[in-house]
């Protein structure tokens, strides 16, 4: 198999790993506590436009200061849309529930991402955040803004198989 078919065969089906729509968070150490920046991304995997964000977050909901939640605009915030938090499934776990406006305005279309999601935890938050998008049951974890583990891998074997390309190009001549 040439080696070009092979990259390309890697790449499809690593891509197929990432159809998922998608939720990144950054932490920053402010002051006594952390501060949490959340990016959604929609990649057609619910098929249409993402219009309502629920996060389940491993904390109490006394370690988040609910008054200064961020809300993108028209999700929760004085233009429309709308914001609900408290304590979730057992005293220790909470929840930060955005949802868009009604009109449509504000949904992420497929192919776009939204910033702006933000909570702020006297304590940092070691186990998974989890999300569930357009009233889903069904949850997906949340990654620290990092290089996806399949992109990474892609990006590795192509400089892997480049370096050894160039390496029997030079043995040759």
């Amino acid at each position: 198999m040439r080696f070009g078919t092979l990259v390309l065969l890697m790449a499809f089906s690593m891509g197929s790993l990432l159809k998922a729509d998608t939720v990144t968070y950054t932490v920053t150490p402010n002051a006594g506590h952390f501060d949490y920046g959340l990016t959604l991304s929609n990649t057609g995997a619910t098929g249409g436009t993402l219009f309502d964000l629920f996060l389940a977050i491993p904390t109490a909901i006394a370690n988040i200061n609910t008054g200064t939640i961020g809300t993108p605009v028209g999700w929760g915030d004085a233009t429309g849309g709308l914001l609900f938090f408290g304590p979730d499934v057992s005293p220790s776990t909470s929840f930060i529930d955005w949802s868009a406006d009604f009109s449509g305005t504000y949904d992420v279309a497929i192919g776009n991402s939204l910033s702006g999601f933000s909570f702020s935890s006297t304590q940092r938050i070691t186990q998974l955040i989890t999300f569930a998008v357009n009233g889903s049951t069904t949850f997906a974890t949340a990654h620290q803004a990092t290089p996806e583990p399949a992109t990474f891998g892609l990006v590795l074997f192509a400089i892997v198989g480049i370096s050894v390309r160039s390496a029997m190009r030079h043995a040759r001549r």
